[in-house]
């Protein structure tokens, strides 16, 4: 973890005013060039503390996610006792909850492209550990439900921004650790399995006997475990919101800033994620922004020699003022607006106000740069062309800024319109993917949920042949031991999506292996082969989720990369609310039928995924 003196970054600027445009398009390439510049860029930083301490605080949003998610599973049957619900209408609980997942997950996906990531990795927390507390003091069945709304509401945010937010941090040699964080996500079920195995048998209702088939019980006394497990669980999320917020204070990620056009600021993260990592070698220049108009000629002239490579291929788009698209003019190598000019070049050239309207942070030795790392703070050794006039080459990055061009003049504003990251979304180049990656998400979600949120009643229900029937602390102990089974899986992905599998091989090899994993548990009786089978659903299912959660933000572009995963993530959840629901009218019919139809689930998930037009582990060996 990062000292308490070096855990803070350089405050950046204020956000200016945005400049509103009729542009609607834009142009893929320049995109492109500038995801190439921040990969390199953050190459020469290189990995350290700083992105491991990254790695363990966004790992909390995904550990958040199915700790939530399994421990609501885990109370279903409690929760049952208390309020006297019928099995058709207890998965509703469930549903509630992934409702509120939906809608966070399109809400904080959005947000995140258009507004930035820094407000939703700490406000999903805040919103998830708030509403978990008071979950726990639920008076009724149906205030329970709409509590687990809003709880869902904020950890629904935590797949599409974390995962987008550090994947933009990370050098890309190391793009498969993206995979390996979904470790946490694993250690979140066994985290409430434990506390479940620890809290619930001996502070729940007293068990049937073959005497007392339903014994009485007070349940405001005798069945507390189930609000004692929310409280815990939602007191472990505040602490998890407390470590993001005081251990590592994140700017915005490089990339987003970059592709706003935030060049000082961009530079002042790399200077300073550089310094945490002990590499205080590292010299980014402004110079080492590359001219955007000459990576997109370069781009234009030989990205359409490189088909069958693996790597992503744009479309052509209509350019109709000299290859500056859209009506946008050449400025320091960026796309400019033409309705505004650039009134610094003749006037107020000794200005030390930057023309945008905000003053330099101070450059002494009292700056947070200096309290943070102790050193100097640092210097470009960078000569910044414009209109044929030059910075001084020893200007610290910190005041570059009084003389850079106003942040108006620059910015693309359609990267922060969110109706244009669904137009981009919805074009014909990412068509293809966006519409599998929906239905990986959509049946991945269903088949699993039907599994898993009524997994406690199928060993309590479906009963071993020749045995005694199991007591609740054993089925608390076959749980654990279920999810404890995921952990290796998401070990396991991080090496098999880097072999000749790829991406797309190891998830469909998960998503056929865990039908075949299903169809088995349904059709035994054995306690010992159920645990096995349950447990290769685990560890299959979680391999799957795994490479989906690494794969989605991997093959998008950073523009769209959050409403990608964040719809993606939503339409997940759309099937999460459904199928609670749907298992538990088909567990009144007959209690295997919900198996069955996460069989045919699973199956259609390999399908979608064989049929995925491009394989990221090419992109990123090619990259």
């Amino acid at each position: 973890m990062l000292s308490s003196s070096s855990n803070q970054f350089t405050p950046l600027p204020s956000e200016e005013t945005q400049v509103n445009s009729d542009q609607d398009e834009y142009d893929s390439t320049m995109i492109r060039s500038v995801d190439d510049t921040l990969d390199a860029l953050l190459a020469r930083v290189g990995y350290g503390r700083f992105h491991t301490t990254l790695l363990i605080l966004c790992g909390f949003g995904w550990l958040a996610d199915n700790m939530w998610l399994q421990t609501v599973a885990i109370i279903l049957p409690r929760v049952q006792d208390h309020f006297k619900v019928d099995d058709k209408w207890i998965g509703t609980v469930s549903s509630s909850l992934f409702t509120g997942m939906m809608l966070g997950s399109f809400f904080w996906g959005s947000y995140s492209d258009t507004r930035g990531r820094k407000l939703p990795y700490t406000m999903t927390l805040a919103i998830t550990s708030v509403f978990g507390i008071l979950s726990s003091f639920a008076f009724s069945f149906w205030s329970l439900c709409v509590l687990l709304f809003f709880l869902g509401f904020g950890v629904g945010g935590n797949m599409p921004t974390d995962g987008a937010l550090y994947l933009e941090f990370l050098p890309k040699e190391y793009h498969y650790l993206l995979t390996f964080m979904s470790v946490f996500f694993s250690f979140g079920a066994v985290f409430a399995s434990i506390l479940g195995y620890i809290i619930l048998p001996s502070t729940s209702c007293p068990e049937p006997t073959p005497d007392i088939l339903s014994p009485e019980c007070d349940v405001a006394t005798q069945n507390r475990g189930w609000r004692i497990l929310l409280f815990s669980v939602g007191m472990l999320t505040l602490s998890m919101m407390a470590a993001r917020s005081f251990c590592l204070r994140l700017p915005e990620t490089p990339k987003f800033l970059l592709n706003n056009n935030k060049r000082r600021e961009t530079i002042i993260v790399l200077q300073d994620i550089a310094k945490m990592n002990g590499n205080n070698h590292v010299d980014i220049q402004t110079s080492d922004l590359h001219d955007q108009k000459q990576q997109r000629d370069s781009s234009s002239n030989n990205g359409s020699s490189d088909t069958g490579s693996g790597d992503r291929h744009y479309d052509d788009y209509d350019d109709d003022d000299g290859g500056n698209g859209h009506g946008m003019n050449e400025q320091d190598g960026l796309l400019a607006s033409p309705h505004f000019t650039n009134k610094s070049t003749d006037q107020g050239a000794t200005d030390n106000t930057p023309p945008s309207g905000f003053s330099p942070p101070p450059f002494d030795s009292t700056t947070a740069a200096g309290e943070i790392f102790s050193a100097e703070a640092p210097t470009a050794a960078a000569t910044y062309h414009r209109n044929g006039r030059t910075l001084d080459e020893e200007s610290s990055i910190r005041t570059l800024g009084a003389n850079s061009p106003p942040l108006e003049d620059v910015i693309s504003p359609s990267h922060q319109n969110n109706t244009n990251s669904w137009s981009i979304l919805l074009s014909y180049k990412w068509r293809r993917t966006i519409l599998l990656i929906w239905g990986i998400w959509t049946f991945t979600s269903m088949a699993f949920t039907m599994f898993n949120v009524f997994l406690p009643k199928y060993l309590e229900s479906l009963g071993y042949e020749g045995e005694t029937p199991p007591t609740r602390k054993d089925v608390y102990w076959d749980y654990m031991i279920y999810s404890m089974a995921g952990v290796p899986g998401s070990v396991m992905a991080s090496y098999m999506i880097e072999t000749r599998l790829g991406r797309k091989g190891t998830m469909a090899f998960s998503a056929f292996g865990s039908a075949i994993a299903l169809f088995l548990f349904s059709v035994i009786k054995s306690r010992t082969a159920m645990l096995m089978s349950s447990s290769s659903v685990s560890f299959l299912a979680t391999l799957l989720y795994a490479v989906i959660y690494g794969y989605t933000p991997e093959v998008f572009d950073t523009v769209i990369r959050g409403t990608a995963v964040g719809s993606a993530s939503g339409f997940g959840r759309v099937a999460g609310i459904a199928s609670p629901i749907l298992s538990g009218v088909l567990f009144t019919v007959k209690a295997v039928l919900p198996l069955y139809v996460s069989v045919v689930g699973f199956v259609f998930v390999g399908i979608c995924i064989i049929l995925l037009p491009l394989e990221t582990r090419s992109l990123r060996s090619s990259g």
